[in-house]
């Protein structure tokens, strides 16, 4: 199928103070976090459905409500009229739920039943997201207020299938909420949960429950060769995530692995021939300058770690690498400049 997202994000956020799709997340804001997570579950287009005024992610297609007020059914009618005609269902999302895992969306598109509607069932309980086919748009006509769907699958149990998951992410409704969803990291933004007093790098710029995410990601790839084949690819995407400070050393990390996913990428190198460039560039007496690093990434450790497999996990390396190295587009030419100068 293709999939659009609808993300709810009209509210008016009163319990928590402020617009609360604009505050501060990771790298990000709380509404391109919710959009990073589309995206990474395949979705698209991504479409958020917003109060007048509020700003969203380049990659997003914005649909007002002018009438905010009138509750959260207006908005799930604002977006569904703005899917594509030729796409076969949505993914309704909420703006408030940053952390909802990827895996969760991906549990709605697996699901196998021809019902139009497909929930998801946390702790015995429906829960947000839900897909429905286009079959079942013509249904949001029959909500009300805010409650959204909950009332008409309610009347049309018929119509629903479930997808059971272990849990379910809270709503941020206040500010307590948000500081109680954990620790963004401050490199790639990616949320977990805090790790007191865990190891750090001396100079990549990852928090310390991040850096941990790291070193199980490399640990599977040095114990077992399946995996181990793209770990030289795994450590330019996660370093350039994470550039730190503006210091010789990040400057050169970040130069030297931004131009590795370049020669991988655009130039189908392999990590055995990156190896002796990227030990040559590192020898030279070069000042290499500070570049400003992207304000989101899409995918994270977190995305590459959910691999069940030797297969899938250099397909979501590749993956993560690609929406990495499309973040620093800003910089591309540059780094191409200097990726061809080191193949001279």
């Amino acid at each position: 199928m293709q999939v659009a997202a609808v993300i709810l994000a009209a509210g008016s956020s009163t319990r928590f103070g402020s617009p609360k799709q604009v505050v501060p997340l990771g790298t990000g804001t709380m509404l391109s976090a919710v959009s990073a997570l589309a995206h990474q579950a395949g979705l698209s287009p991504v479409i958020a459905v917003v109060s007048p005024g509020i700003t969203v992610p380049p990659d997003v297609v914005v649909a007002v409500n002018a009438e905010p007020a009138a509750g959260l059914s207006r908005s799930l009618r604002v977006g569904l009229a703005a899917v594509p005609a030729g796409l076969d269902a949505a993914v309704i999302l909420l703006g408030d739920q940053p952390t909802l895992p990827v895996t969760t969306v991906r549990a709605l598109l697996d699901a196998t039943t021809d019902r139009p509607i497909v929930a998801i069932r946390a702790d015995g309980r429906l829960a947000p997201p839900v897909l429905l086919r286009r079959a079942a748009f013509a249904l949001a006509d029959e909500a009300s207020g805010d409650e959204g769907l909950r009332s008409v699958i309610a009347l049309h149990p018929e119509l629903l299938a479930t997808v059971d998951v272990p849990a379910h992410p809270p709503d941020v409704d206040t500010p307590l909420d948000l500081e109680a969803l954990g620790e963004p990291c401050p490199g790639c933004g990616a949320f977990l949960q805090p790790l007191p007093g865990g190891a750090t790098h001396e100079y990549i710029g990852a928090s310390a429950p991040c850096w941990a995410a790291f070193g199980e990601l490399l640990a599977r790839e040095f114990q077992d060769p399946a995996y181990g084949w793209i770990h030289r690819h795994t450590v330019d995407v996660y370093t350039v995530q994470h550039p730190g400070i503006n210091d010789r050393r990040q400057r050169q990390s970040v130069a030297l692995h931004l131009i590795g996913l370049c020669h991988w990428l655009e130039h189908g190198m392999a990590a055995r021939q990156l190896i002796p460039i990227s030990g040559r560039l590192a020898n030279e007496d070069r000042g290499w300058p500070w570049l400003e690093a992207p304000t989101a990434f899409h995918r994270t450790v977190l995305d590459v770690l959910v691999a069940t497999n030797a297969d899938e996990h250099g397909a979501f390396v590749r993956k993560w690498a690609e929406s990495t190295w499309q973040a620093w587009g800003q910089h591309h030419d540059l780094i191409r400049r200097w990726a061809a100068e080191a193949l001279d």
